[in-house]
């Protein structure tokens, strides 16, 4: 650990060289060094000639990143993986891989150069960079909505066991995940209740590659796929409705459109549960306003406080329950009509 009592200068640079760490740790992710290296151990020459690399860099690479935990170096020069190199580790579960070659790659990275244009001219950086929305952008860039895709699917195993671990779902007959990606969270909460019904809600392009997941494939006769809009309307007549990292791709008008057409699809008894971060109000460190630049840059969303959740859920006809916390980042808001 660093000392509590080092000069403002030496945390200053600790900082700036955060992001040449950072970039490290997105190239072992994007060349698959932990797969290269596997359950044992490999020597730098074979970690070379599994990523296609050249043996004088990739040593320089690899010292940075064993400095720092990732993967340790034994005295005959062969590599292993260390906890934080497991995760780097591609069809793992929790698997942290795809997020960080997302997070950290060309059109996440570039776009953040351009965060000063947000505070000054408004809008997003992303935009600003590339002429489109991001979620234009990645229906154009296959290679970048695979990607993406494979993010959201760990964050979502990462998500769903703090979020079942924490809060226990009321009783319910027909659950309808409202961008629900390839199922995961709905498959996940029908594991624990063996008799409702599911709908798994998204964009047609989505729901015809989540058809064939193997979270649909574990209920298929409980799990119907339904292609749409959420801005235009939501499946009808579910009693639990689940929206799980939606509400922060958005601002506050976008917001209570998607909420208002739940609200009108709902059962009068029904619920409505949202996985997001809610930022404390506390001024501490927290990932929560990080992630929050992140929205601003990327999509023109926000993370919020839960007065801001309970505000947007009011203008929508919800009526906030309870925030419930989990052991990670994310927290569950539950709510029921007003």
């Amino acid at each position: 650990m660093k000392c509590r009592h080092e000069p403002p200068q030496s945390t200053i640079m600790h900082i700036i060289s955060g992001y040449w760490l950072s970039q490290a740790v997105r190239l072992a992710a994007r060349i698959r060094i932990a797969d290269a290296i596997g359950s044992t151990s490999a020597t730098l020459e074979e970690i070379a000639q599994r990523t296609s690399t050249r043996p004088d860099e990739l040593q320089r690479a690899m010292r940075a990143l064993t400095c720092h935990g990732f993967f340790k170096q034994s005295d005959d020069g062969a590599f292993a993986q260390t906890p934080l190199s497991e995760a780097l580790k591609s069809g793992v579960p929790e698997s942290m891989r795809a997020i960080l070659e997302a997070e950290l790659g060309h059109d996440h990275y570039q776009s953040w150069a351009e965060i000063e244009g947000c505070l000054r001219q408004g809008g997003t950086a992303f935009e600003r960079r590339y002429g489109m929305p991001v979620w234009r952008y990645c229906a154009q860039h296959p290679e970048m909505e695979s990607l993406f895709g494979e993010a959201m699917s760990n964050l979502t195993e990462i998500a769903n066991r703090a979020v079942l671990e924490s809060y226990e779902f009321a009783s319910f007959d027909l659950a309808v995940d409202v961008g629900g990606g390839h199922g995961a969270f709905l498959s996940a909460i029908l594991d624990r209740h063996a008799r409702p019904q599911g709908i798994l809600f998204d964009l047609a392009s989505v729901v015809e590659e989540a058809a064939g997941s193997s979270a649909v494939r574990r209920h298929p006769d409980r799990v119907r796929t339904c292609a749409g809009d959420f801005f235009e309307g939501v499946p009808q007549g579910g009693d639990l409705y689940l929206l799980k990292f939606i509400l922060h791709d958005w601002d506050d008008d976008n917001c209570v459109s998607i909420l208002s057409n739940i609200r009108n699809a709902m059962a009068p008894t029904g619920r409505l549960v949202v996985v997001e971060i809610v930022i404390p109000t506390e001024s501490e460190p927290h990932l929560g306003p990080l992630i929050d630049l992140n929205m601003m840059v990327m999509t023109g969303g926000r993370e919020r406080t839960e007065a801001e959740y309970r505000n947007l859920l009011a203008k929508s006809g919800f009526r906030l329950q309870r925030v419930v916390a989990t052991p990670s980042p994310f927290n569950v808001i539950e709510t029921v009509i007003q």
